[in-house]
């Protein structure tokens, strides 16, 4: 058996797929070969726009999300801050920003599940257009708890249960979170 530790990103990952009701098809999309042995040993990445997709069949909605989650603050990507000299590494990549930005031409729920790893477990979703429109304000390089409270986040509650969080989607997924 492997006695690897998973990283914290990947524990929300899973705390947060656990709490996704019955009535949602979750798909996890998987990660290219780069993501492994942190890409040594690859010559090429996929890129994923986003971490998982989901339909809900009871508001027939179809959903994109991107899952983060931090203990202070996130970098993002934006053009004016890549530096096509060097390799560039951002938390939140450019192939997200952009995917998520292109699917919001369409119908459904597209952004972010910003998680802040605290006492409190602080759990947001951020719809893409809004972080895009608040982050091409900003002059830094990185967002933070406060950062996201002021792009009109939907917080989702979470349940510590022994070791693992279990988050409260139901508001999220019954239609208290309107698609724009």
């Amino acid at each position: 058996m492997n006695n690897i530790a998973k990283n914290p990103g990947k524990i929300f990952e899973d705390s947060f797929v656990n709490s996704v009701p019955s009535h949602v098809l979750v798909k996890r999309l998987n990660d290219g070969a780069s993501s492994w042995n942190g890409g040594s040993g690859t010559r090429f990445t996929a890129t994923n726009e986003c971490d998982f997709i989901m339909f809900d069949d009871t508001t027939r909605t179809f959903y994109g999300l991107e899952l983060k989650s931090t203990i202070g603050s996130l970098t993002y990507w934006r053009e004016d801050f890549e530096d096509k000299e060097k390799k560039c590494s951002f938390n939140i990549k450019k192939n997200q920003i952009k995917g998520l930005e292109k699917w919001s031409n369409h119908v459904g729920v597209f952004g972010f599940i910003f998680n802040f790893r605290s006492k409190s477990n602080k759990t947001y979703f951020v719809d893409i257009n809004d972080f895009i429109g608040y982050t091409n304000m900003l002059s830094k390089k990185s967002i933070n708890i406060n950062d996201v409270l002021l792009m009109n986040p939907f917080e989702i509650e979470s349940t510590l249960l022994r070791t693992n969080y279990r988050y409260n989607l139901k508001n999220f997924f019954n239609n208290n979170y309107i698609p724009m």
